[in-house]
């Protein structure tokens, strides 16, 4: 039986065999089956890394990038350069190492993405503040070197080239916006020359003194820059005529809306002199817009030229506002001079009328003592000068602006004869002390005219009689 077994075990395990189609159907039977049940995860045994050699040689070997990784990292140092970079660069100043990404990549982004004309030149004006704004705290601070200075005065060219070119491609589509540009351009340089000439100025009068005074006004190569420009600027618009007046109140109510916006950012970070300067020239603008207003109803083309003159005033408000942000480095009086009311008007010149009265008594009486020829014939000259100023006031005080520098004129004339009366003067005695305040050579006394501010009930009428008669200032009796 174990011998039958035993060979018919061998002759199964040799000859009997499946067909091939047997052997397919039956593996993907069990194929099927492991598909449909699948070992369970905790049954399953971990397979072991195994690293095979590389059968490549050095030059054809694959690497594996991190896409991934590479992505996220590159996205962070794109953000740092393109967002964080140019913003933190926004308040360098010439000289730090931000500068040039502020210069050459932020703004010339923003020149880029500028495409009307008029916003174009609205920019190269802003960017030309900037960096006059930036020379004056550089120069405030003592580090603006010469070449520095050079690179102001390229830049001020620069800008100035590139509006005066986006004004011309204005005048072929708007004539109107193109006379608004180019007062606004005009208006920049005027106010950065005149600023800057006087911040020159009296930095070389307190350091050098008179003598080298016009030199260094003359030699700045900033200010050379702009006058150069202005003069170009200036030669174009001849025979430019005025914008329409519905263009210039327009422009002048945008110009007001932006300077209520950077009023309300200033008004937290200035002081309250400054924050008060600001809000004065606010309402010389506001009451003269009442006044254009006013004056278009009974003549329009005098309404245009007075809209023009407010217009030039809200760029000069701008300008200061944004030196304010950058740094104080220029009074607001020489930027935005101040427009007195009918009330100060007069007070004004109440008050230049007393100035001058007491100089002249004081120098009467300075005359009543000092001997020598010459200086007495140059007194005198100057007192019969200072009477002439005071009969072209006594006819211009409608003009206030003409009557104030007649009296600027006068004064100075009149404090220089003191000054040269002073070194002749020969004081009086305790005798006659009280006597030689009012003799003269003639015998007469003379003493001053009582202050307008002593007057009791001074009115315009009494203001109008003095100024008419210059002499009256002077009480003379026998």
């Amino acid at each position: 039986m174990k011998q039958f077994s035993q060979k018919f075990y061998k002759k199964a395990t040799t000859s009997v065999t499946l067909q091939t189609a047997e052997r397919r159907e039956l593996r993907e039977r069990l194929v099927s089956y492991m598909e449909y049940h699948p070992l369970p995860a905790e049954l399953r045994t971990k397979q072991k890394n195994v690293h095979s050699a590389p059968t490549m040689t050095e030059a054809f070997t694959f690497v594996k990038v991190p896409f991934h990784a590479l992505f996220k990292y590159g996205a962070l140092t794109a953000a740092f350069f393109f967002v964080a970079l140019p913003f933190v660069a926004q308040n360098a100043m010439p000289g730090d190492t931000l500068y040039a990404v502020k210069v050459q990549f932020n703004e010339e982004l923003r020149s880029t993405l500028t495409f009307d004309s008029l916003q174009k030149v609205e920019w190269e004006t802003e960017r030309l503040n900037r960096r006059l704004a930036e020379a004056r705290l550089l120069a405030s601070e003592g580090r603006l070197t010469e070449v520095m200075e050079t690179e102001v005065a390229m830049a001020v060219r620069t800008h100035t080239e590139s509006a005066k070119r986006e004004i011309e491609v204005l005048r072929t589509k708007d004539a109107d916006e193109a006379a608004i540009a180019s007062i606004t351009l005009e208006t920049t340089l005027a106010v950065q020359a005149t600023a800057l000439k006087e911040e020159e100025a009296a930095t070389s009068l307190a350091v050098n003194g008179e003598e080298a005074l016009s030199a260094k006004v003359t030699n700045s190569p900033i200010a050379d820059a702009i006058d150069e420009s202005r003069d170009k600027t200036l030669e174009a618009d001849v025979n430019v005529p005025l914008p329409a007046y519905d263009k210039l109140m327009a422009r002048v109510e945008q110009n007001t809306t932006r300077i209520y916006e950077l009023y309300t950012a200033l008004s937290k970070t200035v002081s309250a002199e400054d924050l008060a300067g600001v809000t004065r020239r606010i309402e010389d603008l506001e009451r003269s817009i009442d006044e254009v207003i006013a004056l278009s109803e009974v003549d329009e083309v005098k309404a245009q030229q007075s809209l023009v003159e407010v217009m030039q005033r809200t760029q000069r408000v701008i300008i200061f506002i944004n030196e304010l942000i950058i740094a104080k480095t220029v009074d607001i009086e020489t930027l935005v001079p101040m427009v007195p009311t009918t009330q100060e008007k007069k007070v004004n010149i109440a008050s230049t009328t007393e100035a001058l009265t007491v100089e002249l008594a004081q120098i009467e009486l300075m005359l009543a003592t000092v001997t020598d020829e010459e200086v007495t014939e140059k007194a005198q000259l100057g007192k019969a000068t200072i009477l002439s100023l005071m009969e072209k006031m006594a006819s211009s005080t409608e003009e206030h602006d003409v009557f104030v520098a007649l009296g600027i004129e006068a004064q100075i004339l009149s404090r220089d004869t003191i000054t040269l009366l002073e070194r002749f003067y020969t004081p009086a005695t305790e005798e006659n002390d009280e006597d030689a305040t009012t003799k003269i050579e003639s015998g007469e006394q003379i003493t001053p005219a009582p202050a307008a501010s002593e007057q009791e009930g001074t009115t315009d009428q009494d203001i109008s009689q003095v100024l008419e008669n210059p002499s009256t200032m002077l009480t003379t009796r026998e």
